[in-house]
């Protein structure tokens, strides 16, 4: 009888990429698998059992909601309070409800995605005699630095929460080196979280040489804290040949935001918002970029340590890569010889790096990406993670 993995995030499930991963794997490894989180743009794949959660915020009276907060205050203080506050905030406790007593899931392994389906996970895995683990895609502790009322109001919180659940947790995972020691350090956890690297689905793509406009593109989430607003201004300053994609989700008014800052910079036929596509035609339509473009400034441990997604999608797409010069990413840019690196999230240093890039450079950086497609891989690095969930598994593609 096979084994059942409960995937928890509460995000649009459907859409979000390492949840597509992680399940597929699980799959072809035998186990049955439910997954339960927001509903995405795309439909489930079919061997999904998908259960579709939502926040339902109940009203509550005055002096509940004073007590809830001061259980948040003191929760620096207790993580039964800390606890507490989060069952009674959100709606999570009906999520909770509907998964364990509505969907009648039971589950030999519980995975949380971030610390804050963890309690979800642990109580499941409580009630099926199983375990659960928290695969954490953030350094929560430092996520929202640049926010000064979330450092004064939940940044404690956050803290004593991962305190709670992290050490408990079967298995702990992450999506880079930075962040497993960071919250080794931070948790004093009895074994440094496994590193299970962001990389996407092999595609056998073509080499596809420069022609004569040149493609920069971003995509992902469309969002602030990304480096945006400052690669638009930048824009002014390429070479004409140079254009700039952004695709992805995003708020409409900050969407507008940005679109106001090509305006206003004279940059409006150079550059282009694109909406999302779906996750199976993010890769090949990115292949008809030329270069991978993600820079956002060094404001905390999160931010210096990020290696996300569409790091790895760009050299599957075949791209070269224009970078911040940020540990994680840099390390992988020189040892595989993609792209260039920007060290300032200025408009000026953007550009500088850009206009570096002549098409015979170019086509250098994305034959670098053909010959590392196979080694950044999720057919390599799924291994990785079923073997930290004790699952016997070999690397596929090396």
């Amino acid at each position: 009888m096979s084994k059942t993995a409960c995937i928890i995030s509460l995000t649009p499930v459907t859409d979000e990429p390492r949840v597509l991963r992680q399940s597929k794997a699980l799959y072809d490894a035998g186990w049955t698998v439910i997954v339960a989180g927001f509903k995405g743009r795309q439909d489930p794949p079919e061997f999904w059992r998908y259960i579709e959660v939502e926040h339902v915020y109940e009203t509550r009276r005055l002096v509940e909601n004073l007590k809830l907060d001061w259980k948040r205050r003191l929760s620096p203080h207790s993580g039964t309070f800390a606890e507490d506050y989060y069952w009674g905030q959100a709606g999570y406790d009906g999520i909770y409800e509907h998964i364990a007593t509505i969907e009648k899931v039971r589950c030999d392994l519980a995975i949380a995605h971030d610390f804050f389906t963890a309690p979800i996970a642990a109580r499941l895995a409580s009630l099926s005699g199983g375990v659960y683990s928290v695969d954490c895609h953030e350094f929560s502790y430092e996520q929202y630095m640049h926010d000064p009322k979330w450092i004064k109001r939940e940044r404690p919180w956050v803290h004593a929460m991962e305190k709670r659940f992290l050490p408990a947790a079967s298995v702990v995972t992450t999506v880079c080196d930075g962040i497993a020691d960071a919250l080794h350090a931070t948790y004093k956890l009895a074994k440094r979280p496994t590193v299970v690297r962001s990389t996407a689905f092999y595609h056998d793509l073509p080499f596809r040489p420069v022609g004569e406009r040149i493609q920069v593109l971003y995509h992902g989430i469309v969002s602030p804290m990304r480096g945006l607003e400052q690669a638009i201004e930048s824009v002014r300053l390429w070479r004409p040949e140079y254009y700039f994609v952004i695709r992805g989700p995003g708020p409409e008014d900050y969407i507008a935001s940005l679109q106001a800052i090509a305006e206003l910079h004279g940059v409006t036929d150079r550059v282009r918002i694109d909406p999302p596509v779906p996750f199976n035609d993010m890769v090949p339509r990115a292949n008809e970029a030329d270069i991978g473009f993600f820079v956002q400034p060094d404001i905390s441990l999160q931010k210096r340590f990020t290696l996300p997604n569409k790091f790895f999608e760009y050299v599957q797409a075949r791209l070269a890569l224009c970078v911040a010069d940020l540990p994680e990413m840099a390390r992988l840019v020189k040892e595989h010889g993609l792209g260039v690196l920007v060290p300032k999230i200025t408009p000026e240093s953007i550009a500088e790096n850009i206009n570096s890039l002549t098409r015979d450079r170019i086509d250098t950086y994305k034959q670098a990406s053909m010959k590392a497609a196979r080694r950044l891989s999720w057919q390599s690095e799924a291994a990785v993670m079923l073997r930290a969930y004790g699952i016997e598994a070999s690397v596929e593609v090396v």
